[in-house]
């Protein structure tokens, strides 16, 4: 019952963001997370992607890697 109620609050409160700020996209606050901090844009008008998240994002497909690794080949 009680992830039932906490859905129904995280539900309401999303509503009531989307009431406040009705032009303030979920995509575009994503976008501003992902992109980099200092030079969002290259000069073609690219995204440029942060590079602590891209760094994070590979040491985790790396560890994951050595995980399968080691957890599929069995001696």
């Amino acid at each position: 019952m009680k992830a039932n109620t906490k859905l129904d609050e995280m539900h309401d409160r999303l509503i009531d963001f989307h009431l406040r700020n009705p032009k303030e996209r979920i995509g575009n606050v994503l976008l501003m997370w992902v992109e980099d901090p200092l030079k969002p844009r290259d000069e073609h008008g690219r995204l440029r992607v942060n590079p602590v998240l891209l760094l994070l994002a590979i040491v985790f497909v790396f560890v994951f890697g050595i995980f399968l690794v080691f957890s599929l080949v069995q001696a």
